[in-house]
């Protein structure tokens, strides 16, 4: 009888421990290996992508990762570089279909062992606004202000 109060306190501490589930930390390359503006202008999209990259590294449904793609292609297409906008938008969607995956370029990289293409819960929704509020001071107010406000919205629709 002894060894019941003992499995109870280890499947306490189990559940515990993935509930404090640390983040990996948001790292953006931009538009990854392609340019981020015109010659004229070299950072004209820069922002685009970061936000894309942003939205990649906390993940959520499928229906979420074609809408932060989208957003991307509409936010591209917002600096007057409509060509452009369709370009990425196309390799996006080809990248996120490749039999080829890098750690750091998958849907919802921010956390370890989570599978793709789920909901986030309300729990996970509230650790990455935290981790946001905590850390990527260089980080626009503005770009944390736009995620926080979609993750709240995926909450709502749910």
């Amino acid at each position: 009888m002894k060894i019941l109060p003992v499995i109870l306190l280890l499947s306490s501490f189990q559940s515990w421990a993935r509930s404090q589930t640390n983040l990996k930390p948001f790292v953006t390359d931009y538009c990854t290996a392609y340019v981020e503006g015109t010659r004229e202008q070299p950072n004209l999209w820069k922002h685009c992508c970061e936000e894309h990259d942003l939205y990649f590294w906390a993940g959520g449904s499928l229906d979420d990762r074609k809408t932060s793609d989208l957003r991307l292609k509409t936010c591209v297409e917002k600096t007057g570089a409509r060509t452009q906008a369709v370009l990425i938008y196309t390799a996006v969607s080809i990248g996120g279909s490749s039999p080829i995956r890098f750690k750091t370029k998958q849907w919802g990289h921010a956390w370890e062992g989570r599978q793709r293409y789920v909901s986030l819960t309300e729990d996970e929704t509230s650790k990455i606004i935290y981790h946001l509020d905590t850390h990527n001071q260089e980080m626009s107010a503005d770009l944390k202000q736009s995620l926080k406000e979609q993750l709240n919205s995926r909450l709502d629709s749910k």
